[in-house]
């Protein structure tokens, strides 16, 4: 049985336009597109939002609403992730730094970050990219 994981591709409006948070593995190559969604597996008992929001909360630091569904993939791992778009909670926003930066990243990520929509294709995971699609799709 296919590992099910849960995430927020979250986003926000940027001098530039539209930024979204991506999230680094602690010890991940910095040369390869390793970038991706905060995420994790789904507990049991707990359904796709919650999950998606309990790990963007741990994973970053920051709370968030959820928008909607941005569908799932399966990653060549086999794992299969489940997104939703979501946007900052106000009492959150004095947690993102100048750079973008969230938070103090916990034992998981060495990077957290908001990066605007082109540069954010380029670092992540290709099998996360079609959810930039369906987030621009949203945007307009």
């Amino acid at each position: 049985m296919a590992v099910i994981s849960a995430g927020c591709l979250v986003s926000r409006s940027g001098a530039n336009g539209a930024e979204v948070l991506l999230v680094h593995a602690r010890g991940a190559s910095f040369r390869l597109p390793l970038f991706g969604i905060p995420k994790g597996v789904v507990e049991p008992g707990e359904d796709l939002e919650t999950t998606a929001r309990r790990e963007t909360h741990e994973e970053t630091g920051l709370r968030v609403r959820i928008r909607a569904s941005l569908g799932d993939v399966r990653q060549k791992s086999g794992k299969v992730v489940h997104a939703f778009w979501a946007t900052v909670e106000p009492e959150s926003e004095t947690a993102i730094d100048a750079a973008g930066r969230c938070g103090s990243p916990d034992a998981e990520n060495d990077v957290c970050r908001f990066y605007p929509l082109a540069k954010a294709r380029e670092l992540m995971i290709p099998a996360q990219r079609v959810f930039l699609d369906r987030l621009e799709e949203r945007l307009g």
